[in-house]
């Protein structure tokens, strides 16, 4: 029981890291326009129609979101990502690091970038 206990919690320790468990992970943007009902691209991905929640991936690069609508000039924002100052306990135990980097956990999503409002009431 005591061997099982062990490799148990070895497991975990090697399998988080922690921005993995202490960081803001949350991944959704909203995501509105005006006028209503403008699809929604993520890096050139068809994600939904306007008003909508989108799940982003967390890189070390911002996601480029897209709202086009009939008649409307198409808008490109950015939703931006920060380093996650957490992640730096990953220092006194280095796996976690590595598995902080490769889910995308090292990164949150900005304050500023959670939810969006596009304006397309410039007709084409």
């Amino acid at each position: 029981m005591k061997q099982l206990l062990s490799v148990a919690s070895l497991s975990i320790l090697l399998l988080s890291g922690c921005a993995s468990i202490f960081g803001d992970n949350n991944k959704t943007v909203e995501v509105r326009s005006t006028p209503q009902n403008a699809q929604v691209f993520a890096n050139n991905q068809p994600v939904g129609v306007t008003p909508t929640i989108v799940t982003v991936p967390s890189t070390w690069s911002p996601t480029l979101l897209t709202l086009k609508k009939k008649g409307f000039q198409t808008q490109t924002t950015q939703v931006m990502t920060a380093f996650q100052p957490v992640g730096l306990w990953n220092i006194l135990f280095w796996p976690g690091f590595i598995v902080d980097a490769i889910s995308g956990d090292m990164m949150k999503i900005k304050p500023e970038s959670r939810n969006i409002h596009v304006d397309l009431s410039k007709p084409v």
